[in-house]
């Protein structure tokens, strides 16, 4: 599969919610999500960018943890980039899966806390995020499995979605939650 993904900072959540649910969306129950990422090159940031791919274990508080694995379609991830392959599956033993990673030469890189509110609308995953030391953030995204797609035009379609729930173009972030945690490590 391939995620399509735009996100921004969220400045007035109260007001995005309020435009959502009278699109017709009903929003989850907030979730707690403790997402750890491993790699085989660790280190600043230059280092996590050259890891050909990304591997995370998310465990929820509402008990359905998720296995994730992510590289772009050039099998490398850059870093302004959230178009990505994507393949996910639930785990069952979170300990045992992370024992299977060290074996198999990957390395703790950093964690993400975030309390999470989702909806969907269309083919739309809408997410807002508080994220521990990171702030408030809406993410949209679309997944396909059409590798011919052109993403520009979903990519268009997914920031023209972003602007009529009124969160400008000029609060985007081109990266993810791991990357801006590493960030944050290394300054």
């Amino acid at each position: 599969m391939q995620e399509i993904e735009i996100k921004s900072y969220l400045r007035d959540k109260q007001s995005v919610v309020s435009k959502l649910e009278k699109l017709g969306c009903v929003l989850s129950a907030p979730v707690k999500q403790i997402d750890t990422v491993y790699i085989k090159i660790i280190g600043n940031l230059e280092n996590f960018l050259k890891n050909d791919h990304f591997v995370r274990i998310r465990e929820k508080s509402d008990g359905h943890n998720v296995f994730t694995v992510k590289a772009n379609k050039s099998r490398s991830i850059k870093k302004d980039e959230l178009v990505k392959i994507e393949h996910e599956t639930e785990v069952k033993n979170v300990r045992e899966l992370e024992q299977c990673l060290f074996v198999m030469g990957y390395k703790f890189s950093n964690r993400v806390i975030k309390t999470r509110i989702s909806t969907h609308l269309k083919d739309y995953e809408i997410c807002l995020d508080d994220v521990e030391e990171l702030g408030s953030f809406i993410e949209v995204e679309k997944m396909t499995d059409n590798n011919f797609l052109d993403e520009q035009i979903i990519l268009d379609e997914l920031n023209s979605f972003m602007f009529s729930l009124g969160v400008p173009s000029s609060d985007g972030i081109n990266k993810g939650y791991d990357i801006m945690m590493v960030e944050k490590m290394y300054k």
